[in-house]
C-alpha cells in the first residue's frame, strides 16, 4: 500500500483489490471469475472458458497483459503485444507464461469479449474522486478504444480516448440508453469507492476500469488507484482534464 503524503493512499496489488470487491456482496456480480496464477488454475480456467486473460498483480498502463484463446480442446494462441504464439498442451501453455512472468506474481481472469464501436474494442473508465471527508464524487467518465485485434485498449498501448456518449451512439445504442449505461457506471463507481472506503477512509481517487460486453453487461476489468489525468488532454473537449484537475487540487494530487 502506497501513501502519497499523509492524505491519500494508493494499492498497486489488482489481486488484493479484486478480493475486496468478491467480498462485496453489491459488487461481486460484476468481477470476471479472478485466480491467482497457478499449473491448477490454469488447467481450470483454460477448461471452463474459452478466452483468459494473463496480467501482472502490480502492472500498470495495459503493460505486460497477454490474452490466452483456447483453439481446440489442448490447444492455445497467447497474445502479448504485438507477438503471437501457439501452444500444444496445457504444460507447454504454463512454460511459456512462467518465462514471461520471470518470477512475478500474475493473475487469471475470465476474458471479455468487448462491444465494439466503428470495429474498435471499448472499455469504460469511471473516474471517481473525494474532494472533502466522506464524500465521494463521480468526477468524469470516458472511453478507451482500443486497436483491432489488440489486447488492451489503455491510451499508452496504442489506444485512443472518446466520449462515452459518441461512442456508444456509433454502436448503435438509443439515447435512453446510453443514459442508462451512464447512470449505472455512476452507481457501479460509488459502489466501488464505498467498499474501498470501509478498506481505509484515506482514498481520495479511483479509475474504475468497466467492460460492455456483446450482451449488454457491464464487468469490473479491475480499479485504479492513482489513475491517470493527463491523457485525456488527448480528447478535443478539455473540459474533463480540467474536471479532474480541480477536484484533484483539492487533496493535492494536481496544482
Amino acid at each position: 500500500m502506497r501513501t502519497k503524503g499523509s492524505r491519500s493512499i494508493s494499492v498497486k496489488s489488482k489481486w488484493t483489490k479484486t478480493k475486496w470487491l468478491l467480498a462485496d456482496r453489491a459488487l461481486r456480480q460484476f468481477v470476471p471469475e479472478t485466480k491467482l496464477f497457478t499449473l491448477s488454475s490454469l488447467n481450470d480456467m483454460t477448461g471452463r472458458y474459452k478466452m483468459v486473460y494473463f496480467k501482472p498483480t502490480g502492472g500498470s498502463g495495459g503493460n505486460g497483459i497477454a490474452r490466452i484463446v483456447r483453439t481446440s480442446s489442448r490447444k492455445f494462441r497467447v497474445k502479448k503485444d504485438a507477438r503471437t504464439f501457439e501452444t500444444s498442451s496445457t504444460g507447454s501453455l504454463y512454460g511459456r507464461l512462467k518465462r514471461i512472468a520471470r518470477g512475478r506474481s500474475y493473475l487469471l481472469q475470465k476474458g471479455i469479449h468487448l462491444q465494439t464501436s466503428g470495429g474498435r474494442p471499448f472499455d469504460f473508465r469511471m473516474t471517481m474522486q473525494k474532494p472533502e471527508k466522506g464524500k465521494w464524487v463521480p468526477s468524469v467518465m470516458f472511453v478507451k478504444l482500443g486497436k483491432p485485434n489488440t489486447v488492451v485498449t489503455n491510451y499508452h498501448q496504442g489506444g485512443k480516448l472518446a466520449l462515452v456518449g459518441e461512442t456508444l451512439r456509433r454502436s448503435g445504442y438509443s439515447s435512453g440508453q446510453i443514459e442508462r449505461y451512464k447512470m449505472r457506471l455512476r452507481t457501479l463507481g460509488l459502489q466501488t469507492a464505498r467498499c474501498f472506503e470501509r478498506r481505509s477512509p484515506r482514498f481520495r481517487e479511483l479509475g474504475l476500469d468497466v467492460a460492455l460486453d456483446r450482451t449488454g453487461r457491464l464487468w469490473i476489468l479491475e480499479v485504479n488507484t492513482r489513475p491517470n489525468f493527463y491523457a485525456l488532454k488527448s480528447l478535443r473537449d478539455k473540459s474533463l482534464f480540467r474536471t479532474m484537475v480541480r477536484y484533484g487540487k483539492k487533496y493535492g494530487r494536481t496544482r
